[in-house]
């Protein structure tokens, strides 16, 4: 008996382990019809998809184009670059880059005259006075010729002329231009009245002076001494306002040290080293100042070296000068001409000697006759009181009555001098 019953439990063990092991056949065969699901290769496309691709592109091809369709739409436009213009019968290439220049300067061809002397060719260019004064046009000639080659031999400056002489490479000829003022000639062209004036000494001014000066047109310029209380302030207001502004640099006059013109000027005496440094400080002060006017400086515009070194950090930082020109011998403007930076000169003071009725219409009679030879005139007036505040009003009433514009100093160059390449 005990025998039988150990088969029995036996037996009933073995039963009761048949059904895991089907569980675990189901299993692999699931996992191997999954895997095989997951790794066999992608079908291939239908053999004639490429054939419809094809089809569906020539049909596009020849179907008809719409001037907004066109394939030209699509394709890169390329533009055909003007035709370099070629000297004309008797001519060489230099006589062509003279006549160009001349014409960029807006002379009339037919008043360009040439002529011919054993090895030399000289041309006679009249300029108009109005529009540029000869040492800009000499300056725009040796520029352009001397992209061609042409080496300066030499120059001579009269009164109302200017010769300069040039040697051409690989040229037999040698070349000579002069240049002269021949307002005559363009008497009848008609010109447009502009103005730009320029109002000195800010930085120490506040409250409701500055404010009525900022109510003035935005074309008129602030020049802002760079060590005042209120220096930067004006400076950033002008900005916001879009007003230009300048630096008001203090420069030593005739009669120094007992005519003061203020701290940290420019001395005679300084070194390139010393002004370049006394520039920087002034510039990183006033960083939106499109460039300087001097204060005073009656000596020291005088002063080639020292013009030089201001207009040597004046490019580095691309800036211009205003020539305040107090000084009737002042060498500012031509060497920041001669150092290829924007330059300017002032004209007339508005406010000297006084702010009568007097000198008003004596600087509106000046105004009038200045704009018979020149069609643009700078003026510089000061923001001392109301009373000139007041004053510059109604001039600038009566300049505008005058049929004359307000233009932005940096826009000077725009009116007086063409545009060159």
């Amino acid at each position: 008996m005990p025998k039988t019953k150990r088969k029995a439990r036996k037996k009933t063990k073995r039963k009761g382990s048949r059904p895991r092991l089907g569980l675990y056949v189901l299993a692999a065969l699931i996992s191997i019809i999954v895997m095989w699901i997951l790794i066999r290769e992608p079908q291939s496309a239908p053999e004639d998809l490429n054939q419809l691709i094809s089809e569906e592109i020539n049909a596009r091809i020849s179907r008809p184009q719409t001037p907004s369709s066109s394939l030209e739409d699509d394709m890169p436009i390329v533009e055909q670059k003007p035709q370099k213009e070629l000297p004309r019968e008797g001519e060489t290439q230099f006589d062509l880059s003279i006549r160009k220049t001349a014409e960029k300067l807006g002379v009339p061809e037919r008043s360009i005259r040439r002529r011919t002397s054993d090895n030399l060719v000289r041309f006679l260019i009249p300029i108009d006075r109005s529009r540029m004064d000869l040492t800009f046009a000499n300056m725009i000639f040796k520029g352009e010729l001397e992209t061609q080659g042409a080496h300066l031999v030499g120059g001579a400056d009269m009164r109302n002329k200017q010769t300069i002489s040039f040697e051409f490479p690989d040229s037999e000829q040698d070349y000579e231009i002069d240049l002269y003022y021949d307002s005559g000639l363009y008497r009848d062209r008609v010109a447009q009245k502009t103005i730009s004036i320029v109002v000195d000494d800010f930085g120490g001014i506040s409250g409701g002076l500055l404010d009525g000066f900022f109510e003035l047109d935005t074309e008129i310029c602030f020049a802002i001494f760079p060590d005042e209380a209120h220096s930067l302030a004006t400076m950033q207001r002008a900005t916001r306002q879009g007003r230009e502004t300048l630096i008001h640099v203090p420069m030593e006059p005739i009669g120094y040290p007992r005519i003061n013109p203020g701290e940290n000027a420019i001395l005679v005496q300084h070194n390139d080293t010393q002004i370049s440094r006394l520039l920087n400080q002034f510039i990183s002060r006033i960083p939106d100042a499109i460039g300087i006017n001097n204060h005073m400086g009656s000596l020291a515009t005088t002063d080639p070296g020292v013009m030089q070194a201001v207009m040597n950090t004046l490019r580095d930082h691309d800036m211009a000068f205003l020539d305040s020109r107090t000084s009737n011998v002042s060498v500012a403007y031509q060497i920041a001409q001669k150092s290829h930076i924007k330059a300017y000169r002032n004209d007339i003071f508005l406010d000297s000697p006084n702010i009568s009725s007097a000198t008003m219409e004596a600087k509106l009679n000046q105004i009038n006759r200045l704009s018979a030879t020149q069609n643009h005139i700078i003026a510089i007036t000061h923001c001392h009181s109301e009373d000139k505040l007041e004053y510059l009003k109604t001039f600038i009433s009566r300049l505008k009555k005058a049929g004359f514009t307000l233009v932005p100093l940096s826009n000077v160059g725009d009116y007086r001098v063409p545009e060159i390449i």
